[in-house]
């Protein structure tokens, strides 16, 4: 058996749940993903454990493979590690002159996310957590980036559910918030910038209140 055949089918498969191609809580059945990879179940089953212990999915005995849901518990705990680190870091770059923001990288995040949001809201959400991201690299703490890693993808999948199931409801602009943060970095106005967080905080939090999501 090719590994690239395994190496294929998970990463379809990925893409496809976090993009919620494949909602969370969807049953798939192994036979059909290898009928619509065009390859035999050996690759995909490989796939799918793969997968499993990523905890994106989970084999129900005798009924397939359900994609997995993020708990409302899960993604509060998610989205309160990212906002005590990003508070941690504005207050380390204010205390020693050895960090600087990447500034450049932030705006031209910024600049593609806006692009994104009438077009593809995956890559939006996908580039919003871009953004979180290259403001807690700027200390370089590593264990925090592997801790914000862990949580990347079960974040932009509950945000793309959310959009999906709830398109009537008006979600706050992800790029309103970074655009105002920027702009208070590139001021050096970290007050502000952390003013910005805490209000973005409390907006995330009610929207997470209401539909059980991001």
């Amino acid at each position: 058996m090719s590994i690239s055949l395994i190496d294929t089918a998970y990463t379809t498969i990925r893409q496809k749940i976090l993009s919620c191609e494949y909602m969370p809580g969807s049953l798939l059945s192994i036979y059909k993903l290898a009928e619509e990879l065009e390859m035999s179940r050996t690759p995909v089953s490989n796939a799918i454990a793969r997968l499993e212990l990523e905890g994106l999915v989970v084999a129900l005995k005798n009924r397939g493979v359900m994609v997995k849901d993020v708990s409302t518990k899960e993604i509060f705990e998610m989205f309160e590690v990212t906002f005590a680190h990003q508070i941690f870091v504005l207050e380390t770059v204010q205390q020693y002159d050895l960090y600087k923001f990447n500034l450049n990288e932030l705006k031209s995040i910024l600049d593609q996310q806006v692009m994104e949001k009438e077009h593809d809201y995956f890559s939006y959400a996908n580039l919003s957590l871009s953004f979180i991201r290259c403001i807690i690299a700027t200390i370089n703490n590593n264990v925090m980036l592997q801790i914000m890693d862990s949580h990347r993808d079960k974040i932009v999948m509950s945000a793309v559910a959310s959009y999906k199931l709830y398109p009537q409801q008006r979600f706050f602009s992800g790029a309103h918030y970074n655009g105002a943060i920027y702009e208070a970095l590139l001021e050096e106005n970290y007050e502000k910038a952390r003013q910005l967080l805490i209000e973005f905080r409390q907006k995330t939090r009610e929207r997470v209140m209401v539909s059980g999501s991001i």
